[in-house]
């Protein structure tokens, strides 16, 4: 059974916030500034969490790679995007993965991925 969480990236405090997913969502119902980030599933190598929006580094048997977890309407899934906003290239999220690492996100870290 997949784990449904969440976190919430607020705005003006420049922060992630904690909560239940219920107070995320009224935060978003009060107008505040919240990104929320679902949970992909999967955990990077030291056992944390990936979330949409963490900037990871990933080593296949092929390659290694830097970017940024996204969700895709299209595919209904969550993608590895190593392009760019403006050249997306995507991956499958966890497909082949030998060793990956949280390294940040894209509120905190945006040039990682640039």
């Amino acid at each position: 059974m997949r784990q449904i969480k969440f976190r919430a990236w607020h705005g003006e405090l420049k922060e992630y916030c904690e909560g239940t997913t219920s107070n995320m969502f009224s935060w978003i119902d009060d107008g505040q500034p919240i990104t929320l980030e679902q949970f992909t599933g999967l955990q990077d190598n030291n056992g944390v969490d990936i979330y949409e929006g963490d900037i990871v580094k990933f080593q296949s048997r092929f390659d290694s790679s830097i970017g940024c977890i996204e969700y895709s309407n299209d595919s209904t899934r969550f993608v590895f995007n190593i392009g760019s906003e403006e050249s997306p290239d995507y991956r499958d999220v966890g497909h082949g993965w030998y060793g990956t690492a949280i390294i940040g996100n894209k509120h905190q870290n945006p040039e990682l991925i640039k």
